[in-house]
Formats: structure tokens, sequence, C-alpha cells
């Protein structure tokens, strides 16, 4: 046997052995996903449900109408609006009001405690939040009704609120009043609680935890804005897919100033405030943080069962294929910031006429920071990337939140979320996820494990900008879904 042959034996041989290594993990891989899709867990008796969804629709209306914005600077804030919605939501709750006993925390957030048949048991927590954010005023003639118009047309509501996220509040207290009137006794207690400031980082939710820790209370579980149902809306993913946000991304905004002795503009230095900065601004743009798969790995590990054969075998080979998974998940804006800590150019400032040279130049930059680094690394990547001392940096009052701890993906609680995703959208395949963006969640840790993040909606792709964007809506049908879904899953979670 020559040389040439033997080599090319060994090499085949090889070749063969990675393949079947290959193959063998890909199998194992899937059959791994498929068998975590098995939720048998039939949902408790309840009274049928019965949703008068025009009148509900309405209600929704009502409070988009109410202008409860949060702004960055709080003087511009209305809080008596707050106070008006509130009055709102006791006339069109009443069993509610009557039957829970109503707290308010850090002056305009809301608690609601419905007590149960068991007190030894923990309870469970349902939450949104009241705020919304404004509507920039150079985008309203893009609207197809005004953003607090809380139009019913064309089978949607529209306005801000209407996916972020009054639509739970409404749907949530909708499903409550309905379990309340047909008779419904939780096992466990039932806590409802709303934040009035989430939109700015706010201190609602503290305060309510503060609350709740007063009176040495710990959730079993809890439930909060988050992942939805997407429609072919994940690269490589067919059909259906919900994502339950179990963790979130942490939030860091950095203010970046330059001060420089400025000048007449008619004899101007070699260096400006305006051109050190924004060099400074450039470097952190062009040179994004590295990509790190393995926060992700759970969430497209459950969606394989929907995922092509070659994602399969690229998600199932890391070892081998990382390089062009980072590649193509780093293609669309979504899936690449849940590979790494985006950097996000929000707000600069600069000058006061134009023949005058600034003595000072300013920016303000955000961070979402990815699940297992931190606000003090970051910096430190910051100050690494700019390398320029003339560039100062520090932290925005509040607005420096840690990454959030990651609740498990196999409880009960998280189960009992799956198996109604099932019910309410069949066929759908559900995942874990580490959110992107902040929620009043992460301020719940201290006193529950089980924090998750879930919006009971089906999005489609021209859906993905309307949160924050020009014509927020949520289509009739829609609302009258996430009602029937809390109205399962508070006797889900209620149940002993």
């Amino acid at each position: 046997m020559t040389t040439a042959l033997t080599i090319t034996i060994v090499i085949v041989a090889v070749l063969l052995f990675l393949l079947a290594f290959i193959l063998v993990r890909t199998m194992i891989y899937a059959s791994q996903a498929a068998a975590s899709l098995s939720v048998d867990l039939p949902a408790p008796e309840t009274p049928k449900l019965e949703i008068d969804i025009m009148e509900a629709a309405k209600h929704l209306s009502e409070v988009v109408q109410v202008k409860t914005i949060s702004h960055e600077d709080p003087a511009e804030d209305n809080k008596e609006l707050f106070t008006l919605m509130q009055k709102e939501l006791e006339i069109l709750y009443p069993r509610v009001h009557q039957t829970m006993h109503k707290e308010l925390a850090g002056g305009f957030s809301l608690i609601y405690t419905w007590v149960g048949k068991n007190p030894e048991l923990d309870p469970v927590l349902f939450t949104s939040h009241q705020d919304v954010v404004p509507a920039d005023p150079d985008s309203l003639d893009q609207w197809t009704h005004p953003p607090f118009s809380g139009e019913i047309a064309d089978g949607f509501i529209w306005g801000r609120g209407t996916l972020d996220i009054k639509s739970q509040l409404i749907a949530i207290f909708e499903a409550a009043e309905k379990l309340i009137a047909n008779g419904y006794q939780p096992e466990r207690t039932v806590i409802l609680a709303f934040g009035h400031d989430e939109e700015v980082v706010g201190k609602g939710a503290e305060a309510i935890v503060a609350n709740l820790q007063e009176k040495g209370i710990h959730l079993a579980a809890l439930i909060d804005e988050g992942g939805t149902v997407l429609d072919n809306c994940l690269p490589g993913i067919k059909g259906l897919a919900a994502t339950i946000g179990v963790a979130e991304k942490g939030f860091l905004s950095l203010k970046f100033k330059v001060e420089k002795e400025g000048g007449h503009s008619s004899t101007p230095d070699r260096e400006s405030a305006i051109g050190i900065l924004s060099r400074a601004l450039v470097r952190l743009e062009s040179n994004p943080f590295p990509a790190d798969i393995a926060s992700s790995r759970p969430m497209f590990q459950a969606l394989a069962p929907a995922s092509s054969v070659w994602m399969q075998v690229a998600f199932a080979n890391l070892w081998l294929f990382k390089g062009l998974v980072i590649n193509r998940l780093s293609k669309t804006v979504e899936t690449d910031a849940a590979l790494r800590t985006t950097t996000a150019l929000t707000i600069i400032h600069s000058g006061v006429k134009d023949n005058i040279l600034p003595g000072k130049a300013e920016a303000v930059v955000n961070f979402r920071i990815l699940s297992g680094s931190t606000i003090a690394e970051t910096c430190e990547r910051v100050r690494r990337v700019i390398n320029d001392e003339k560039v100062h940096f520090e932290p925005i009052s509040h607005s420096a939140k840690e990454p959030s701890p990651v609740s498990p993906s196999n409880s009960a609680s998280y189960m009992q979320i799956v198996a109604a995703i099932g019910d309410f959208f069949p066929g759908t395949i559900v995942a874990p996820e580490i959110g992107l963006g902040g929620t009043d969640a992460r301020n719940y840790y201290p006193i529950c494990e089980q924090v998750y993040r879930f919006t009971p909606v089906l999005t489609q792709k021209e859906d993905l900008n309307r949160v924050h964007g020009i014509n927020e809506r949520l289509s009739i049908d829609g609302l009258h879904t996430m009602i029937g879904f809390f109205y399962e899953l508070i006797a889900r979670w209620s149940a002993e």
C-alpha cells in the first residue's frame, strides 16, 4: 500500500468518524429538545368564561385615552392622570375592588390582594405597569389614529399602551373580574400589582416589593410583560414560537462629557470638544462587545424541533460551528442583541450658536448588559475602547441595573405557562429567553425565585416596531385571547 493511499484512507476514516460524531450529537440534541415539549398539565376546572369583547375593548380604549406618560424629567409628569385612571378602574371593575384589598405604594403604584383559602401557601403575583412612553411630536402625522385616541377601528384598538402594556393590565383585571363574578375562590392568595414608572426605570415596583417584604411575603411565582408568540419572526424558525423571559439583560446609561476652552469659530483649535467626543463615540459604535452564545443556547435548543436541519446540526455542534452560528444570528438586530452587550448612542448635546466654539460636549450611551457580565466589566471595556483621558463618563442616576438572576425553565409554574400557551396557541413551540429590555420584574427577585415574563399576544414581523413606535395597536381578537389566557393562568397558579 502506497503512502498516498494510506494517507487518503486515514483522512476518509477521520472524516467519516467526524460526520458520525456530528450526527450522533445532533440526534441527541433534537431528542432532548423534543422531550422538553411534552407538557401534560390539564387546567383546573373553572366556570366557563364568557367575554363581551367589545366592552373589554372599550375598557382598554378608555385607559389608553388617559395620558399616564412617564417622562425622563419627572417634573413633566402629570401624576393626577394616574389618579384619574385608577378611579376609572374602580368603576370598570367593581367586583375586584369589592373583593380584593387595595393599597398604594410609592404614591401611585397599585397592589391588590385576593386572599386565598389556604394562607399557608405562598402567593402568586400578576403584574404589568400603568405608564407609557410619549409619542414623538414629529411622527404624529404618520399615525393612522392619534396615539392617545384609543380608537377602535378596523378590528384593532389603537394607541399608546395597547402593546406596552396597558393591554396586559386590562386583561388581568378583566380575568379577575370574571373569575370573581363566576364564584371562583383561589386556594392560594393572588396578588395583582401595577407600577407607575416602569418606562423610566422608576421606583414604583421597588415600593411594591418593599411593601410585600414588610409583610413577610415570599412569592411562589410571578408573571410580568415579556416574550410573545412570534409568527415566523426568528431566523431559521418556522411557524409559531413563544418565548418566556426567564431573565433580563442589565441596564446602564453612561453620560459622556468633554470640556475644552471655547472661543470664536473664526479661530478654531485643532481639536474641539465636539470632535473629541465624536471620535470616542465612533470608536464605541465601531467596536461592539464580543458575542457569546452561552446565554441564548437554552432558547435555541428548545426551538430545535421548529428549526431547519442545518440549524440543529450547528447548535448541537457549537464546538465546530460556533463562528458560523454567531455570524448567522448577528445578521438580524434582534438575535444579534441576544448575543452581546449592546451599545446604543441615544443623546448628544453641544453648542448654542453657529459662530461659537462650545466649551462642552455631552452624550448619553445606553448599554444592555449580557447575562453573565457586570456593570464593572462594561465600564472597563468602555474605558479601553475610548482610550482618551479627555473623555470622562459616569453612570446616570437610577440608570444602572445588573443583569437579573435566571429563573428555572423546568419548574411547575413555568410548565403551567407552557401548558396555557398550548391551550390558546395550539402548535406553538415554547422556549426560555433572556429578555432584551427592562421590566419591573427585575425588582422582585428578593422575594421570588420564579420570575417570568410573557405577554400572550401573537406578533407578526410588521408589529415588531410598533412598541414605542408609530401605530401601536392591538387586535380585538388579541385582547380576547389575553383575557382568556390570564383567566386560565390565574386558576392554574392559584391552585394548591
